[in-house]
């Protein structure tokens, strides 16, 4: 089997000849070290008053390049280190002036979030959401009506990026699209989370006005990843935290359910399949996974208390599973026998029978090449079916 048939063999709950393994890699860091590069110290850069300016208007200039260069580095890490697929994800952000941030400079997507570059440990730069900028519901209407020619210019683009990246690599790995984020975090993050759970109870109206906008922006989103022929696509959302949902799961059917039953409608109307992503303890929301379509989930996050085999009991019959191994320790100092123990385990877990795909939980500049590298060749020599 190729990469691409083993991916589409697993995601339809059979066995292909081993087990199959995607990766999440996207930071910078990670990609500069499987690739045997430096890290560019940019925040000391930013931090220079004279240099600063400078180098916003290039980023501003040059987003769209910058960004798809980053990711055609990552597939071909990917590669490098033998994954099957690679999850491919386009956003869309300007750099201002702002006194708030540390570095001088923060960046808004089009959503209206504020995003911050920081260092992590030493080993490269990361974006973090930072606040909100639409906290009103005036402050929201006017945002979404002064920003509808960048609303359609990240449609353009995503639908250019991902083409692109398929184009380049599509005969060497699979590119998996990834629209995010998504409808429930497009909702609250632009306002603030206190803010928006008040807003559900004391004007529903407007909440409701808030799902609809972003559902049918999210829907062309979605739209755009397609056109680029990938067979799996990824939505997400961040629906749970460390301990459970970040809204009782009927709430959260009761506002974006229909939502995303359109988009699993949307994807299959087209022959593709839908993983979801979601971080956070998830287990109470199992059961709406498989009731608004999603074909799988990825993440299983295990520092939020997600057994890979718990989760394959209640649902792998429904749901294929992708992910489940750790990234804040396992895959970032971990030892080689701790990292073929745990692929030997998610194999033992959820691979038989087909519907899991072997894959780190998440990413961030932290997670090592090396051990990302490890984790492959585990699973290539555990993994193959019938399994052991």
């Amino acid at each position: 089997m190729d990469f691409k048939q083993r991916i589409l063999t697993a995601l339809n709950h059979e066995e292909p000849d081993r087990v199959p393994v995607m990766g999440l890699i996207m930071d910078p860091a990670t990609v500069n070290h499987i690739l045997g590069r430096d890290n560019p110290d940019i925040s000391a850069v930013l931090q220079q008053p004279e240099s600063r300016a400078g180098l916003m208007q290039y980023m501003n200039a040059s987003w769209y390049d910058i960004y798809c260069g980053n990711f055609a580095d990552a597939l071909e890490a990917a590669i490098k280190l033998g994954f099957d697929a690679n999850w491919t994800i386009y956003a869309l952000m300007q750099a201002v002036e702002d006194p708030q941030a540390k570095l001088g400079i923060s960046w808004r997507d089009v959503h209206g979030r504020v995003w911050e570059m920081g260092d992590v440990e030493g080993a490269g730069l990361t974006f973090n959401y930072s606040r909100p900028l639409c906290i009103t519901e005036d402050e929201w209407e006017v945002w979404v009506a002064d920003k509808g020619p960048m609303f359609d210019e990240l449609v353009k683009q995503t639908a250019s990026f991902h083409k692109e990246l398929a184009a380049r690599y599509g005969d060497r790995i699979m590119p998996i699209g990834y629209a995010a984020p998504g409808i429930f975090e497009n909702s609250w993050q632009p306002i603030g989370f206190v803010n928006f759970t008040h807003m559900v109870y004391e004007n529903p109206d407007f909440v409701r006005k808030v799902v609809a906008f972003h559902t049918e922006w999210y829907l062309k989103c979605i739209d755009a990843v397609m056109q680029s022929d990938v067979e799996v696509v990824i939505g997400g959302d961040d629906l749970a935290q460390k301990t459970g949902p970040l809204m009782r799961p009927e709430l959260i059917d009761r506002l974006y359910g229909e939502s995303y039953r359109r988009v699993s409608e949307m994807v299959h109307s087209r022959g593709r399949k839908l993983i979801w992503h979601s971080c956070g303890n998830i287990y109470r929301l199992l059961d709406k996974f498989i009731d608004w379509g999603f074909d799988g989930i990825i993440t299983m996050e295990p520092t939020a208390g997600v057994e890979l085999g718990k989760v394959w009991e209640m649902v792998g019959h429904r749901l294929a599973l992708i992910g489940n191994l750790d990234v804040s320790y396992l895959l970032v100092r971990g030892t080689r026998e701790e990292i073929e123990d745990a692929v030997r385990q998610a194999i033992r877990d959820a691979a038989g029978g087909g519907g899991y795909i072997l894959s780190a939980c998440h990413s961030h500049p932290l997670v090592d090449g090396t051990r990302l590298g490890w984790m492959v060749e585990a699973a290539h020599r555990y993994g193959r079916y019938p399994l052991a």
